[in-house]
């Protein structure tokens, strides 16, 4: 006389054994593809200015009457970031009796002369792709200087600029520092440092030639895979192989070279420049 209720209540129980064995939910599933072998951009950082706000909110200890600023790349200091545009009318005090002194005002100089005004660049590049074991860096980091590249050439390897300075085959050293972003993996964070053997770089005499009289823009490149290597050829500096899978970043500097002209009324120049060493 039951038999009929049977049928419904068997199917109730399905229907609850079928709802508890479903605890995964069917959506927000991401899946990996483990052939790719570059997951993290290479990218150059800086560092930043930050409001007394954004400094605070990086101390959990509101009482310090002095807060712990936020991580910033090797504990540099933003007031002192190199500008991107090297302005040659910019100066600074050097003492107290208003004595000022033009750091970014460059010279082309005569054969055989150089500028005693240098530019110092120290850049800092992350790269988060380490090796998942031993949680060491993944990837070599490379750069590249590029002088005056034109925006339409096919051959920005030939514009490649002041070799004597660094090594474009070379990877980068980490910094060995133990800046560690908020919320974020190690950065493993390299030092791209320019000029710092030889005082500096003379950005309108180091190079391949004089720069002519004007303004000229410096490019800096990193990447995070050898530069490119066509089948005939040398490699190409300054050419990401995007082929290989290789990501890449790029800052720029634009400064202005001023010549020692001789019977010039304003002649800083010819103050500015001083004979070669030997060495160089």
């Amino acid at each position: 006389m039951n038999r009929p209720v049977l049928g419904p209540v068997l199917v109730a129980l399905s229907l609850a054994t079928g709802t508890l064995s479903c605890v995964l939910p069917d959506y927000d599933i991401e899946f990996e593809e483990t052939a790719i072998t570059n997951r993290n951009a290479v990218r150059i950082i800086e560092p930043v200015l930050l409001s007394i706000d954004a400094e605070i909110s990086c101390d959990p200890n509101t009482k310090d009457m002095i807060p712990v600023a936020c991580p910033q790349p090797n504990d540099s200091d933003p007031k002192k970031a190199v500008p991107h545009f090297l302005d040659p009318t910019y100066t600074e005090d050097v003492d107290d009796d208003i004595l000022s002194y033009a750091p970014y005002a460059y010279c082309t100089c005569p054969d055989e002369q150089k500028d005693s005004k240098s530019f110092d660049l120290t850049l800092f590049v992350e790269d988060q792709d380490e090796k998942p074991r031993e949680r060491a860096p993944k990837d070599s980091i490379y750069a590249a200087l590029l002088l005056d590249v034109p925006r339409d050439t096919i051959r920005p390897y030939n514009y490649v600029d002041y070799l004597r300075y660094y090594d474009p085959e070379r990877p980068l050293d980490l910094t060995g520092d133990t800046y560690k972003p908020a919320g974020r993996r190690d950065p493993h964070l390299r030092q791209l440092l320019l000029g710092d053997d030889q005082g500096g770089i003379d950005l309108c005499n180091g190079g391949r030639e004089r720069l002519s009289r004007g303004f000229h823009t410096l490019t800096v490149m990193v990447t995070d895979r050898a530069w490119f290597m066509p089948s005939e050829g040398a490699r190409q500096y300054g050419v990401p192989d995007i082929d290989k899978g290789a990501t890449y970043d790029s800052t720029h500097y634009v400064f202005v070279c001023d010549e020692a002209m001789i019977g010039d009324e304003k002649p800083p120049c010819l103050t500015s420049c001083v004979p070669e060493k030997e060495t160089l």
